[in-house]
């Protein structure tokens, strides 16, 4: 029943006792019900009460309305320290842990309450309530926005170090490292060494939506950087990117980034650095300091709720680590080779004019066609010889399917003359194999259609003299030679039939012309 105002329950009894006046009238008189009215005047019967009432309001409630349960009765406080952790595990949930409180202790709270004591316990230590982080879930993913610095012992220039930072939500343990830049290379070896930190892959990697992680954004399917797609296959993590303008979709970083500002780079700002590695040194020290640290209100720090909740839950590291690869797209020349940062690799003769995707490491340059794979090679660091062709890639006669060979390039070059026609001979003759040097060819006879013949001969003379067999020195040489060429001025005559000859100004008649 609910208890009425103490107010109230006087009314009723004065109305009952000194005036006699009937149920239906009190509960017209007092604004409440007929059931109510009786329960106050057989409450106050049982215990004996008659008007003029000498009692507080506080004991006249606890005459009319006493105690259900004794004082021994009480429920028990859940441990909600113990709840917390406990959520953090796969598959635990608020339903589960109050179902084993209630076997431990039938005459605890409901489950309202209990989850009414959790949702007070978050507060009062201010735990988000956006999301529940599951032990060994995710990994959030950010550069941070201070940044530190140190100077280059060689140059004396002060260079900036930018922070990147990873934390385990469920635990709250990070990682940070300093990088020169904020690529896609730094980017990627900040996830590979976070990994290799924590000695596990979460099944899950937050990014925030940065044009390194993300080469296109969308609200559900936005589309990753090859090379950081690559990565998390390799690790067998998913890559889920914050929304666009959502930091609680990272609200766990946010806080770190926070937290290591003040932590970390505030404790080493007074400190001057000459190297990248040693700054990474002092940053490791000082995360060391701040994950054994406790929280503030509890008895735990990252570190050993790190060990406890996060590292059991963590994916296996792969056998190998990963090595950085970059993807380029490219087309496959008449030659039937691809060119990465000034080197040229073959495929098969059959796949010129192809859309094709370069990967290239450190040691190796991977070609696909599509999904498929049609050629590896060693990757070429040789700037003296930088064609690395494949004979099997080569047809019979050396003949690309777009017909250019070494016949139709010379043809081409005796209608310029036969010193051109030397030079690309030699040109040819020079390679290992023809096909390399027909680039080079096609660079020196399309200047044919910008300079003469005669300057096209001469600078093909001293090419040869000099032993330049390259084009860039060719169009070096044949602009020279062209400044040096005089210039050919041949003075014509004008020839107009309506010009008036000296006849027209002869005397005529009787005029004088004086």
């Amino acid at each position: 029943m609910r208890r009425l105002e103490m107010l109230k329950a006087r009314e009723i009894l004065r109305l009952k006792y000194e005036k006699g006046l009937t149920t239906r009238e009190i509960g017209e008189s007092v604004g409440c019900g007929k059931s109510a009215v009786s329960e106050i005047i057989k409450r106050s019967k049982r215990d004996g009460l008659a008007w003029p009432i000498d009692l507080s309001d506080m004991q006249l409630m606890s005459l009319l309305y006493p105690s259900d349960k004794k004082t021994s009765d009480k429920a028990p406080e859940p441990d909600m320290d113990y709840v917390f952790k406990e959520l953090k595990r796969k598959g635990v949930t608020l339903t589960l842990l109050w179902e084993e409180y209630k076997e431990k202790h039938s005459s605890g709270l409901m489950y309202t309450q209990f989850c009414n004591r959790y949702k007070e316990f978050k507060k009062i230590n201010k735990i988000t309530m956006h999301k529940e982080h599951k032990a060994g879930e995710e990994v959030e993913v950010d550069w941070a926005g201070s940044t530190m610095s140190y100077i280059d012992r060689l140059t004396g220039e002060l260079v900036t170090a930018y922070i990147f930072v990873a934390v385990l939500p469920a635990s709250s343990y990070p990682f940070i490292r300093a990088y020169e830049d904020m690529r896609i290379e730094s980017w990627i070896d900040g996830h590979v060494r976070t990994y290799e930190y924590f000695g596990g892959v979460p099944q899950v990697t937050i990014p925030d939506n940065t044009k390194t992680a993300v080469i296109q954004t969308h609200r559900y399917s936005p589309t990753l950087n090859k090379s950081y797609h690559e990565m998390a296959t390799h690790y067998g993590t998913t890559i889920i990117p914050a929304r666009s303008r959502k930091p609680k979709d990272k609200g766990s970083v946010e806080n770190t980034v926070g937290n290591i500002t003040r932590r970390v780079i505030a404790a080493l700002r007074d400190r001057q650095f000459f190297s990248l590695g040693d700054m990474n040194e002092a940053i490791t020290l000082e995360l060391e300091k701040f994950t054994l640290k406790p929280f503030q209100k509890m008895e735990e720090s990252r570190l050993t709720l790190f060990e406890k909740v996060d590292k059991p839950c963590l994916m296996s590291l792969p056998r190998t680590k990963y090595e950085y690869s970059e993807w380029k797209e490219a087309k496959v020349a008449f030659n039937y080779h691809v060119e990465y940062e000034g080197f040229f690799y073959s495929v098969h003769f059959t796949y010129v004019s192809k859309l094709c995707s370069i990967r290239a490491t450190s040691k190796t340059i991977e070609i696909y066609v599509g999904t498929e794979r049609v050629a590896t090679h060693c990757r070429n660091h040789n700037t003296l010889e930088r064609y690395t062709t494949l004979p099997e890639h080569m047809s019979d006669n050396h003949k690309a399917v777009s017909k250019w060979n070494s016949e139709r390039l010379l043809a081409w070059a005796e209608k310029t003359g036969p010193n051109t026609r030397e030079f690309i001979k030699t040109l040819l003759e020079n390679r290992k194999y023809p096909v390399q040097a027909y680039r080079a060819c096609m660079a020196v006879l399309s200047l044919t259609k910008t300079y003469s013949n005669e300057v096209m001969e001469k600078a093909s003379t001293e090419a040869l003299t000099k032993n330049l067999y390259a084009s860039k020195y060719f169009s070096l040489i044949v602009s020279q030679v062209a400044r040096e060429e005089p210039k050919k001025q041949v003075e014509k005559i004008i020839e107009n039939s309506n010009l008036r000859g000296k006849s027209s100004f002869a005397l005529t008649g009787g005029i004088n012309v004086k």
